[in-house]
């Protein structure tokens, strides 16, 4: 008895009431969100299963395998992504051999080995030895929920209902569902729009939605544009509060808050925004958290990992168990973003450089530094194929792609006034980082600066087509926001006062109103000086106002200190200012977040794409006159991917942008991959005579190209009426006809 006590840790705490009630606030808050764009049976089979299936096998490996339990919070969170990584394993083993739809039998396999053996059941449900203070509690639902509504407003409060309404569409989230959809059937995934051509990309996320869409049956498009973005973000949210945590244990000065501010900053965050009319680059958590599902993935993934391997760099690697959740997480990481792998390995770089320098043992992150390495360059091979995806290594380009640069292009140093106002702007924002003093001692904050470096340095040193090398920024910004906040709380606690959180509010507070007038009142001037320095002098006013306030009422601490802490919370929370206004402003939301293209599927349109997926089977190819989201003088941009998304089947030539020959013809010609003509020019126009002048030789040349169906769109040019003599029509609206071939 008293080994199994042993066994089971010290003594532990259960969480407090009122922090119970905080966090059945924010999931009440999710479920209301879901709610809005699914049916109510779809809600509760999604949430059933992602309970269920999902999050509770993986708090039971989180659990048992790592043997953790400090807070509910960071349990439920990690587990959650734990269970979605040993998800995409087992779908994918289980879709190799056609048995995806019990891809879901893991979890309660697990379930029930966890609960079988006494001792497992104890290690599982026992309590927390960390449980959040109340205060803490209710700061960090307040943040979450901040973030959250946000998301919610400028994700889908703005999309949603999809595949409705042509002018209020987004494509990506089409390529999304496409890839889903093939992840349902094909082992490897292919392009459903392209002929089902080999698809060499990260694909995790699409086979985690497969194996949800078998395991619920709920509709693809309501998983990927109402449903799967959720639990996802705030898993990620919670992650970010945990990691906190390893910085700000409790017992020390901003341990209260610190964590909730890191979750604040990781999702409005990331830039000051002194220019009334242009952005400065959106990194934070919230830009990509709907319309990237890939990203919102990773980050869940690259925070998980970063858990792990800082517990397993402070303990010299033991548990040994925990090796088991590393690798795990590092094998999910491979397919889930391709930058996650590379900025985690730099991590380890950093903490192998500095335990030796301290001389002690770098086993530990020698061999994780081994294994990110190993996972990627397998990860490259398999996965990717060895394709970058029009990565290029073109030092500070970004630079040139960012909207400063549109602003100086007629300065002689532009790109090098673009950078130093773009990297002022990222600097402010996380200005806590400079501030960590004897906090760079620790491995684990050595390793996270790693992540930091190598995020920075990826976005600065490559390259692609639509900025898209700011998603390595974007995948190391959470862990620039922890850091950031644990600086700040740092720097904070030099005051010597547990009241200091007051500080903290009232100059973020006020840097939100000082950072509001400053946009405003240089509205109208022209060029970057002016709103810079409109800002700089809104960040000196505030420092000063709380600094002489704090003396006034007589608080301890020196006078310098809290100028610096007023200063960096006015900067930090300042930064989330544009993010906030974009709640009800279209304006200022356009300066961070995505909106609506043109392009998209009517209703008719959509329908007539679902009934052909009910209508015919798995594999079944379909030939198609729409090519094209907008076309004008001559110019296509092919990012069309609703068809193949909608009714799950591959299509001989839809779009062709975001295949892997189209990158990599952009690569070599400098060209856009969305822009860039089809390259093979016969096929198109045998595709497409089919509809335009069709003839027995026409649809013969179709058939022996292996398709059955054709889907013509009246909104995507002329479709002859002779082409009902050649086939048979199946399915007629008013913008579509689908017609079978015999």
């Amino acid at each position: 008895m008293r080994a199994k006590a042993r066994r089971r840790g010290p003594r532990t705490a259960g969480p407090s009431l009122s922090g119970l009630v905080a966090g059945l606030t924010v999931l009440v808050l999710a479920i209301v969100l879901l709610a809005l764009h699914a049916s109510f049976f779809e809600l509760v089979r999604f949430v059933l299963f992602t309970g269920v299936a999902v999050a509770a096998p993986g708090v039971a490996l989180w659990r048992l395998v790592g043997g953790y339990g400090r807070n509910l919070v960071e349990d439920l969170s990690a587990g959650f992504a734990v269970g979605t990584a040993a998800q995409v394993l087992v779908y994918l083993a289980s879709a190799s051999i056609g048995l995806q739809a019990w891809s879901w039998a893991w979890a309660p396999v697990v379930l029930v080995i966890a609960f079988v053996d006494s001792d497992a059941r104890a290690r599982v449900l026992r309590r927390v030895e960390q449980p959040l203070r109340p205060l803490q509690a209710w700061l960090l639902a307040a943040s979450t929920a901040v973030v959250l509504l946000i998301v919610y407003r400028r994700g889908p409060g703005q999309f949603l209902p999809a595949y409705t309404d042509p002018l209020r569409a987004y494509p990506d989230l089409a390529f999304q569902q496409a890839l889903a959809a093939s992840a349902k059937y094909d082992v490897p995934i292919s392009t459903l729009w392209l002929g089902g051509e080999p698809m060499k990309y990260h694909t995790f996320f699409h086979q985690a939605t497969a194996a949800t869409q078998w395991g619920t049956r709920i509709d693809l498009t309501d998983l990927i544009h109402a449903l799967s973005w959720l639990p996802l973000f705030l898993a990620g949210c919670g992650l970010v509060y945990a990691l906190t945590t390893r910085l700000v244990p409790a017992g020390q000065s901003g341990a209260t808050w610190a964590g909730p501010l890191a979750v604040f900053i990781a999702g409005l965050g990331g830039a000051v925004q002194p220019l009334a009319a242009t952005g400065l680059g959106g990194i934070s958590t919230a830009v990509a958290a709907y319309l990237s599902p890939t990203q919102n993935l990773g980050v869940l993934i690259v925070l998980a990992l970063c858990i792990v391997a800082i517990d397993l760099l402070r303990a010299n690697g033991k548990p040994r168990s925990r090796w088991v959740l590393l690798v795990l997480l590092a094998l999910v990481a491979a397919g889930a973003k391709s930058t996650i792998l590379p900025v985690v390995g730099i991590g380890f770089a950093f903490a192998f450089l500095q335990l030796g320098l301290v001389r002690r043992s770098t086993r530990p992150a020698f061999f994780g530094g081994l294994l990110s390495l190993a996972v990627f360059v397998a990860a490259l091979i398999t996965i990717f194929g060895g394709s970058t995806w029009g990565t290029e290594i073109k030092p500070f380009e970004t630079f040139v792609q960012l909207s400063p640069y549109s602003l100086l292009v007629s300065n002689p140093h532009a790109q090098l006034l673009s950078g130093a106002t773009t990297l002022l702007s990222w600097a402010l924002a996380a200005s806590g980082l400079f501030f960590l003093g004897r906090r760079w001692r620790d491995t684990g904050a050595v390793f996270l600066a790693g992540v930091a470096v190598a995020g920075l340095l990826g976005t600065l040193l490559t390259t692609q087509s639509g900025v898209s090398q700011l998603y390595f920024l974007r995948t190391a910004f959470p862990v620039i926001a922890v850091l950031a906040s644990a600086g700040l709380a740092n720097l904070v606690g030099r005051l010597g006062d547990r009241r200091a959180v007051v500080l903290v509010g009232a100059a973020g507070l006020l840097g939100l109103v000082a950072f509001a007038v400053a946009r405003a009142q240089s509205a109208d001037l022209q060029g970057i000086k002016g709103p810079w320095l409109w800002t700089l002098a809104a960040v000196a006013v505030v420092a000063v106002l709380v600094a002489v306030a704090w003396k006034v009422v007589r608080r301890p601490g020196n006078f310098l200190v809290a100028l610096g802490s007023a200063a960096v919370a006015a900067c930090m929370i300042g930064a989330t200012l544009v993010p906030l206004q974009a709640f009800g402003s279209d304006k200022e939301s356009n300066l961070v977040f995505a909106h609506p293209f043109r392009g998209g599927a009517t209703a008719a349109e959509a329908g007539a794409a679902q009934w052909l997926r009910r209508n015919s089977k798995p594999g079944e190819l379909v030939a198609t006159n729409a090519h094209c989201i907008i076309q004008r003088d001559g110019v296509c941009d092919s990012r069309h991917f609703w068809l193949a998304a909608l009714s799950e089947r591959p299509v001989l030539i839809e779009g062709w942008s975001y295949s892997n020959q189209a990158n990599r013809i952009a690569l070599t010609s400098g060209g856009n991959p969305s822009l860039i003509p089809y390259w093979d020019r016969a096929r198109l126009a045998a595709n497409d005579a089919a509809f335009k002048a069709p003839s027995p030789n026409a649809i013969q040349r179709l058939r022996d190209a292996g398709v059955r169906w054709l889907y013509a769109d009246n909104r995507a040019g002329e479709v002859s009426p002779a082409l009902r003599n050649y086939v048979r029509i199946r399915h007629a609206t008013l913008d579509a006809t689908i017609y079978e071939i015999r």
